[in-house]
């Protein structure tokens, strides 16, 4: 009885274990990304973030957000969500709605900006990406992110 209650218990780990690997469809690009710096490449503007602006790539989605310094911890004052693609070294970023919104109104493009997003249909070269760093690369942006 004993033996069959430790075979069950053992199954039911590597089940687990299992279905914990494949909800990380992209590798290392999976998780929560604070933004470091991004360059505006058509104005050579730098902003370097001070731990208030995040991206987080999950499955086919990214949420972006903003954290104002002056709100309680934990809550996020901007939030949008979009579809994205990761293929060859690539990533496409699409339809940027406002994150938990009842009409699901479109993201305006202007405060995408902040992101480093400035255009409703973002390509990005991947120059970097590993289990700590990630640096995103267009015509138009260089953002640079640390895994949290």
């Amino acid at each position: 009885m004993k033996r069959q209650i430790y075979k069950s218990l053992a199954l039911l780990i590597i089940i687990l274990i299992s279905s914990c690997e494949s909800y990380q469809i992209h590798g290392d690009l999976d998780g929560f990304w604070q933004v470091t710096s991004i360059e505006n490449k058509l104005t050579g503007e730098i902003t370097h973030c001070k731990g208030d602006t995040y991206y987080s790539f999950q499955r086919e989605m990214v949420l972006i957000s903003y954290v104002s310094p002056n709100i309680p911890t934990g809550q996020m004052k901007e939030n949008y969500i979009a579809y994205f693609t990761h293929e060859n070294d690539v990533i496409t970023m699409t339809d940027f709605r406002i994150y938990i919104d009842r009409e699901g109104k479109q993201a305006p493009l202007s405060k995408l900006e902040k992101f480093g997003l400035y255009e409703t249909f973002n390509t990005f070269d991947v120059e970097k990406l590993n289990n700590g760093s990630l640096i995103l690369n267009s015509d138009k942006a260089r953002i640079v992110l640390t895994k949290n």
